[in-house]
């Protein structure tokens, strides 16, 4: 369990963690969201923050390598931020559920469903994108350094 933690979930958490607290702070800092209107919806991108991803998602997937991950578990480490929020999206609805009994109020799925849908363009598939980016590309660095390490040790 220790070698998964420091392959996979310190890098994945430190990824989520510094790519989520660069978009809070940029947000304080008056960045606001670029709208792109596609077809009948309007998608909101961060371009900033999406610019930043693939730095995070390389130092994911670098810390990762460094301490022993495999290439999967390298780049599973770097999108490690939009598996998580695709997981918190997604327990939107058996959490709504569970409220909706409880509380009794009725919650309309229908305009959760559709907001999903259309802002996971934005929130899921543009930043997985670019942390997939930065994830390869530190697997393509990291992979040529050992192996011209290699090379100069044989």
């Amino acid at each position: 369990m220790q070698k998964r933690a420091h392959q996979l979930w310190i890098p994945g958490f430190l990824t989520l963690i510094l790519s989520m607290v660069f978009l809070v702070t940029l947000m304080k800092l008056g960045f606001n969201a670029r709208l792109v209107s596609w077809r009948d919806s309007d998608i909101l991108f961060y371009v900033p923050w999406l610019l930043s991803l693939p730095i995070f998602g390389a130092l994911g997937a670098h810390i990762s390598s460094r301490a022993g991950g495999s290439r999967g578990t390298a780049l599973l480490a770097s999108v490690f931020p939009v598996l998580a929020l695709t997981v918190a999206l997604l327990l939107m609805f058996p959490i709504g559920m569970i409220d909706e009994r409880i509380t009794g109020r009725h919650v309309d799925f229908s305009v959760v469903a559709t907001a999903v849908l259309m802002n996971g363009i934005g929130w899921l598939l543009a930043p997985g994108a670019a942390l997939l980016v930065g994830g390869l590309l530190a697997q393509l660095l990291f992979s040529r350094r050992s192996s011209s390490q290699d090379t100069a040790i044989g």
